[in-house]
């Protein structure tokens, strides 16, 4: 009877692991030939087959994995069966030609301007390259802005160039590869770090992020970098509850490396560090910390001068799917029903944004003070905090947000104990990110309500 009821669990996973396939192997056929092979139309239908068929397929598994072993009726479902799937799917979602965004071909860009031009990226947008409209391996992406990302991951772009040599789809590949990478490591440290931690079930963890459809068709399918930094940051963490506190501050610079955000990290790294480890560590861990930030920036900075700084913050604070755009949006359409409000658009623009992040810079004060005068600074402590912190910077106060930025946040969530609010809060936003994929990506208001404010309402709701 036990025998039976193993097999009935698992075999109900394996059905809907089986059909999630045959959802990702329907978007490589769909996308063989790129979006543009496909109108409006179809893509939106397409679309969202794609979003309910996921995610209504991730609950299903999520309720599976979540009552296995509750009773003699329903046994574990074993790790290696949510593992080879999530492998299964990874694969296909590498082969999912990006469909959704562009900014991969963007990643292609900038490290060809390099390998090929010998331009500095910091310096020099793509349209300044001369004929780039007949070169094959640059795609019309961000050609008139210069490169956003950090030393580490303009590098990696042009490492990737570098062995791809001119051929497109392999250069492609290779940066989907990384993310592959990233995907398998931030999976195993998910596991571990949940088992360390002695949480109740860490294959549920496991779950959350392997067969997360946002992770696979955003951060594998779409290409984007935000896993590699979400990797680095939950290894950082990880390396805090090991005991290995020498290499958090360096992990943390790394992953500051490919995108900007985790640098506020490192001060709270940087006190947890001193309370658990002592003086000598801190200081050996901020000085191989500020190598690795030489090293990276040595092949550019020599240009510092010449940087498109300006060019870079106009970027990074394009209002764009955020609260500050939520707020903006209402503000034009009262502004449309009441005229005179129109002339105060820009003011009120300017308040909302530095409101929140007035209010951003008062909350890290406060969170400073809190880590720095307590007396005991847990690891737990010091994860719980990264977590809050990064959430409140991306999906708070940042300007610009995007589904695909989640791939920063989601498996330092999953590190969180289950009964956790963040990590249930995180983890149904990332659920209802995965409609972006739609037309609720540009439907103002209506996205923000949607796929941030409706799952934060079921949050709270829960914990009243």
């Amino acid at each position: 009877m036990e025998h039976n009821s193993s097999r009935s669990s698992g075999w109900g996973l394996g059905r809907v692991g089986s059909l999630t396939a045959v959802v990702y192997l329907c978007t490589i056929v769909f996308y063989f030939k790129g979006p543009a092979a496909h109108g409006r139309m179809a893509k939106q239908i397409f679309a969202w087959f794609i979003c309910v068929s996921l995610l209504v397929l991730f609950w299903k598994g999520y309720r599976l994995v979540t009552s296995s072993g509750n009773s003699d009726l329903k046994s574990e479902i074993s790790p290696r069966l949510v593992c080879g799937f999530g492998a299964l799917f990874c694969i296909l979602a590498c082969v999912i030609y990006p469909f959704h965004s562009t900014d991969v071909f963007g990643y292609i860009n900038r490290g060809w301007q390099q390998v090929h031009y010998h331009q500095n990226p910091y310096v020099h947008f793509v349209a300044d390259i001369p004929g780039w409209q007949s070169d094959p391996m640059i795609s019309d992406h961000w050609i008139y802005n210069p490169n956003p990302y950090g030393f580490l991951f303009t590098l990696l772009a042009r490492l990737f160039s570098w062995i791809g040599n001119g051929h497109w789809a392999l250069t492609l590949a290779l940066f989907k590869a990384i993310n592959a990478l990233a995907y398998g490591v931030a999976a195993w440290l998910i596991w571990a770090g949940a088992r360390r931690l002695g949480h109740a079930k860490p294959i549920v963890s496991l779950y959350l992020f392997m067969w997360n459809p946002l992770i696979l068709m955003h951060e594998i399918a779409n290409g984007h970098n935000d896993i590699l930094t979400g990797c680095l940051v939950l290894l950082a963490m990880y390396l805090g509850v090991a005991g290995a506190g020498l290499w958090i501050i360096p992990v943390l610079v790394v992953a500051t490396l490919l995108k900007y955000g985790p640098a506020i990290l490192i001060p709270f790294a940087l006190i947890f560090v001193i309370k658990n480890h002592g003086w000598k560590t801190a200081i050996l861990s901020c000085l191989i910390g500020a190598a690795i930030l030489v090293l990276a920036a040595l092949p550019y900075i020599q240009d510092w001068g010449m940087f498109r700084l300006e060019d870079i913050a106009s970027n990074a604070t394009l209002i764009d799917n955020s609260l500050h755009s939520f707020l903006i949006h209402i503000f034009e359409n009262i502004a449309r029903l009441i005229r005179p409000l129109a002339q105060f658009h820009d003011p009120v623009s300017w308040l909302i944004k530095n409101t929140l992040r007035l209010g951003f810079a008062l909350f890290l004060l406060a969170q400073l003070v809190m880590v720095t005068i307590r007396k005991n600074f847990s690891s737990t402590t010091l994860t719980r905090k990264s977590l809050l912190i990064m959430f409140v910077l991306i999906c708070v106060v940042s300007s610009k947000f995007n589904a695909w930025y989640l791939g920063m946040i989601l498996p330092l969530a999953l590190l969180m104990d289950d009964r956790d609010w963040l990590r249930r809060l995180i983890v149904l936003i990332s659920g209802a990110q995965l409609l972006s994929l739609t037309f609720f990506k540009q439907a103002y208001i209506l996205n923000f309500f949607a796929m941030m404010l409706v799952p934060a309402w079921i949050v709270f709701r829960k914990r009243k």
